[in-house]
């Protein structure tokens, strides 16, 4: 029966909301393919549905626009999104014609990625399909069949997130349930004697112009040109052609746009600093010394989880601390590069906690819904 199962993603990715959904999402849906089951994404605009292409080349799971959508206003698309719901066969390669497919309404799952979910939207979707739900947030008691939470959950506060989430039928909780992506399901990094190589990251965009200013930061300070800079230029950056400039005259500024094996990429770094959210937990899988920092309010919460946990330390909220931030992270790549049994007791922490198999757990989840 499992094999049988087809899984709607419906999630979003643009200039405003950055591309996290989309990529964890991806991230699932590549471990419920290599498990037999049929996917295909549901999105609310063009600008989604070429983000999520670009990060899926092969093109192997439809893509739908759904016509009445808007990503922030989820209520809207409720009549279209039921009557899809309610037929199974109305996405190519799932036609009712097709010898490859036994899929029967009984087998649908809505998986919904949104920070904009209301309650009534839930219970409506449950109606007429088996719902999950990935939160980060935790706004309201979600009403749905497996609700999914990869928060750094610390032994005083399981409790307290099992409280949370009464409504739903089953719950998978902690960051073993991490979607990474399939790279880094069996990576073996090690932590080396000495920093050369510092990876930057902010994610799918820049909006507060944060690689600009860092990379100023380390321009004024010689002790810091002997490491090299790797700056991963996110898809959304509005930077791009003046980082593209400062590469041209800083020898120790290496970019990095388009990257497919971000494992490897990670890997080979000795330090890293990242926004908050999904980029820490793969730093974690790939055992990488890091400091984060946050530019949006979702970050807000993974970037205190991580810091109370004596994991990932946190530089602050860039909107509205950027110098003190960035001080502070000068402070930690000076103290952490010349301290080996720190980067070492960080890097074991870390692998500790994230294994990278994540995304394989929500997909056999999902299988028994």
């Amino acid at each position: 029966m499992g094999t049988d199962r087809l899984v709607y993603f419906r999630t979003d990715g643009n200039s405003h909301i950055a591309t996290g959904h989309l990529v964890r999402c991806l991230s699932i849906a590549d471990a419920c393919f290599s498990l037999g089951m049929k996917v295909c994404f549901l999105v609310s605009d063009q600008e989604s549905k070429a983000l999520l292409q670009s990060f899926d080349p092969a093109c192997r799971f439809p893509v739908r626009i759904l016509e009445t959508a808007v990503y922030d206003d989820p209520e809207r698309e409720l009549p279209e999104l039921l009557s899809i719901l309610s037929d199974s066969t109305s996405i190519p390669g799932f036609s009712a014609d097709s010898s490859d497919t036994n899929v029967t309404l009984d087998d649908v799952i809505f998986f919904l990625d949104s920070y904009y979910v209301t309650e009534h939207y839930l219970s409506a979707v449950r109606t007429a399909a088996k719902v999950a739900y990935l939160d980060d947030l935790q706004l309201f008691d979600y009403p749905a069949d497996l609700l999914i939470n990869y928060d750094v959950i610390p032994e005083s506060r399981s409790a307290s997130y099992q409280a949370a989430y009464q409504n739903a039928a089953r719950t998978l909780l902690g960051a073993s349930y991490t979607p990474l992506r399939a790279q880094f399901t069996d990576l073996q990094p090690y932590c080396r004697d000495r920093v050369s190589n510092i990876l930057v990251t902010t994610g799918g965009s820049d909006p507060y112009h944060f690689c600009l200013r860092l990379i100023a930061a380390f321009r004024k300070n010689s002790f810091l040109h002997l490491f090299q800079l790797h700056v991963v230029v996110g898809r959304l950056n509005e930077n791009k052609d003046k980082l593209y400039k400062l590469a041209d005259e800083l020898p120790f500024l290496q970019l990095h746009e388009n990257v497919s094996d971000m494992a490897s990429l990670m890997a080979s770094c000795d330090l890293a600093v990242s926004a908050a959210g999904t980029t820490l937990y793969e730093l974690c899988a790939a055992g990488v010394p890091s400091m984060s920092f946050c530019l949006a309010d979702n970050q807000l919460t993974a970037a205190k989880t991580f810091e109370e946990a004596g994991i990932i330390p946190c530089a602050g909220d860039i909107r509205y601390s950027c110098d003190e931030a960035l001080d502070r992270i000068m402070d930690f790549v000076t103290y952490m590069s010349e301290n080996f049994q720190k980067r070492k007791a960080a890097h074991e922490t870390m692998r500790r906690l994230v294994d990278g198999k994540g995304a394989v757990r929500i997909a056999e989840a999902l299988i028994e819904m």
